[in-house]
Parts: structure tokens; C-alpha cells; sequence
């Protein structure tokens, strides 16, 4: 937005440069002064000049930018294809319009593109399209339904089963998530990021066997994974197995783990909540009680 104010402003600069030039050398014509007319249009010519090189790089290359990576887009025979399909040709013009942020145009272009491509890798091209268009107005219910139609246009395609098992997961909708992850594994047996996915619900739901039986698998896909050992460290940590879990810590560091100091913290507090003895008259239902007996009295 700053960009664009300021190629608007350079704009104006210019063409009042360019009225001032051109008002000038008219004054020197009138009153027949040959010298300052020449310096006027000496002027005129430059403000000129600049004018046209500012309305190039304001409006003609970002529009020719914006239509070369539309046509990009459809791949390397994009000419011939927006030649002989008429569905190309509306996905070309969603891109392009998506390119210049009008999103209403782009969503109803592609779409229409959608709904008029029968086969199997045109939808999908349309779908991972209006993803981008989603993703960019933050549309989170329409990008749910992209996910959804994306695996069922492709109910083979694993990274499409498990982008849809991560939509679930991050709703909070442990059931579907769990589902899409192990479609995923059904046709990918080495998809690493669905079997760490269902490590965390399996930890979540405290299916302890299970979530050790698929850290292992993950494991064997790559053991130096930082991801992998942290796992670990959850899965030994809730479990109360302080010096496994650390030591799984450690291991996830030295592979590389983005943010340490945040794992240690957290496995920490996962160990000490474990750690930590209650006694009866701390249990919050003693409290409940206590509470609705008072109330009764009242």
C-alpha cells in the first residue's frame, strides 16, 4: 500500500512538474523571449519524460508482471491451453485477478472454473487456487471447504487427506482429524507429518500404547527428526518418566528443534504437574460440595 502512495505521489510530482514546464515555455513564447522559452522546453521535455517513465513502472509492468505469472501459472503451455479450453481461460482470469487483490472476481472466476472442469487435475488446480484466495482474506470456513473438496476430489492423494486431518485438528474435532490422518497413512505409509499429528492425539486422549506404537513408526521414518523426539519427551513426561523425558529433550535440541527453551518450560511444567501431591481437601469437587452444601442452607 506504502508502495503503491508512492508511486501515486511521484505521479503528481511529475505532472505538476510537467504544467509548470509547459506554462512556462507558454510565457515565453508570448512574450517572445527565446532563451527562457528554450530552458521551458527543455524542462517540459524532461517533466515529460519523467512522466511517461513514472506511468510505466506505476500501471504497465505491474500489469504485464501480474498477466505473465497468471500464465505461468497454467504451465509452460499456457498460450496453447487459453487457446482451445474455455475453462483455462477462466482460471487464468481468476489468477490475474487475484494477482490484482480483487478478490470477489477471482473467487466468482474460479469457481465458475471449477465448476466447469471434469477433469480430476484441473479441479484440484482450481481448488489449491482458491486456497491461496482463501488464505489471503482469511477465510477459514471457505478454506475448510477446499480441504474437503480437495480430498474428495482426490481420495488417494495423501497430502490431501492429511491437510484436511490438520483442518480438523486445529478446529478442535479430534475424531474427523484422526480419520483424514490415517487415510493418509493408508496410501502413504512414510507420510511422517500424519503420524506425528496422531502421536498428539493419542497423547491427548491419553491412548498411551497407541501414541508409542506411532512414535515408533515416526522414528523409523527419521530418527534424527526433532519433532520425533519431542514427542517423546511429551509422551514420557505425561506419562511421569522424568529422566526419559528429558533426556528425549535434549535429543530434540541437538536435532536441531526451533525453540528449546519453550520445550524445556513446557516439559517442565507437564513434569511437575505430575510430580505434585494433592491432598483431599484440595480436590476442587471437595470445593463443589462445600460450595452447593452452603447453598442449600441458604
Amino acid at each position: 500500500m506504502n508502495n503503491k502512495n508512492n508511486q501515486l505521489n511521484s505521479l503528481h510530482v511529475a505532472m505538476v512538474c510537467l504544467g509548470f514546464f509547459l506554462g512556462v515555455s507558454t510565457l515565453g513564447i508570448l512574450e517572445d523571449k527565446l532563451m527562457s522559452f528554450g530552458i521551458a522546453l527543455t524542462g517540459a521535455i524532461a517533466g515529460l519524460i519523467y512522466l511517461i517513465i513514472i506511468i510505466v513502472k506505476t500501471f504497465l509492468i505491474p500489469y504485464i508482471n501480474r498477466r505473465r505469472a497468471a500464465l505461468r501459472a497454467l504451465g509452460k503451455d499456457g498460450i496453447k491451453i487459453l487457446r482451445h479450453d474455455k475453462t483455462a481461460r477462466l482460471a487464468y482470469r481468476g489468477i490475474y485477478a487475484l494477482f490484482k487483490g480483487n478478490y470477489p472476481d477471482a473467487e466468482d472466476l474460479l469457481q465458475q472454473a471449477l465448476a466447469n472442469s471434469e477433469v480430476r487435475q484441473n479441479q484440484k488446480f482450481c481448488i489449491e487456487w482458491l486456497v491461496k484466495l482463501y488464505e489471503a482474506t482469511e477465510n477459514s470456513a471457505r478454506l475448510m471447504w477446499c480441504f474437503r473438496k480437495a480430498a474428495e476430489y482426490s481420495p488417494d492423494d495423501a497430502e490431501a487427506q492429511s491437510r484436511l486431518g490438520h483442518a480438523y485438528f486445529a478446529e478442535g474435532n479430534l475424531d474427523k482429524a484422526e480419520y483424514f490422518f490415517e487415510q493418509a497413512l493408508r496410501y502413504d505409509a512414510n507420510n511422517g507429518y500424519s503420524y506425528y499429528n496422531l502421536v498428539k492425539i493419542f497423547l491427548v486422549r491419553k491412548y498411551y500404547e497407541k501414541a508409542r506404537e506411532t512414535l515408533e513408526n515416526l522414528m523409523r521414518i527419521n530418527e534424527n527428526h526433532p519433532l520425533a523426539h519431542a514427542e517423546y519427551a511429551n509422551y514420557y513426561a505425561m506419562r511421569g518418566e522424568s529422566e526419559k523425558a528429558r533426556e528425549e529433550c535434549k535429543k530434540a535440541q541437538l536435532c536441531g528443534y526451533k525453540d528449546p527453551d519453550e520445550l524445556n518450560r513446557r516439559i517442565n511444567a507437564m513434569l511437575s504437574f505430575e510430580e505434585t501431591k494433592f491432598s483431599k481437601d484440595d480436590l476442587p469437587s471437595l470445593y463443589y460440595k462445600k460450595a452447593e452444601a452452603k447453598g442449600d442452607k441458604q
